[in-house]
């Protein structure tokens, strides 16, 4: 009697398993996508490598940011609201000549942000500008 039953049972398990793939999408969608706050938190780099990682920004959560153009240290505050629509602020900074990758501009400016194939890209006035957690 045991044996008639396991058939049917190891039948119901691998169906069940072979359903529960079935609705499982890939893990981000192709193409660029409005980011939300999470997908900011961290460290960022420009995405040409200007200045080395000198250059870079890094989103606090609470929503204050710090970073660098490559000498002189920067900050201000950044929010993320539904579609990716962005709001930032940067202080006064020092001005030691250097790569002066303009980051405290990018994240000022910038009114949208979005993922791009793991790079966050900012949309300001002057384009868009791209940042990626990895140096090139």
């Amino acid at each position: 009697m045991r044996r008639l039953l396991l058939g049917p049972a190891v039948l119901a398990v691998l169906v069940l398993l072979g359903c529960a793939d079935a609705g499982a999408g890939p893990a981000d969608p192709p193409g660029p996508r409005p980011a939300a706050a999470a997908d900011l938190l961290g460290r960022w780099y420009p995405a040409d490598g200007a200045a080395g990682g000198r250059a870079f920004a890094e989103f606090a959560d609470g929503g204050d940011w710090t970073g660098s153009d490559g000498c002189n240290g920067q900050s201000g505050t950044w929010a993320v609201a539904a579609g990716g629509e962005f709001t930032g602020s940067y202080g006064p900074s020092t001005k030691i000549a250097c790569e002066n990758v303009p980051i405290a501009v990018w994240v000022g400016d910038a009114r949208r942000v979005e993922i791009d194939a793991g790079t966050l890209v900012l949309h300001g006035p002057d384009g868009p500008a791209r940042l990626v957690r990895e140096l090139p």
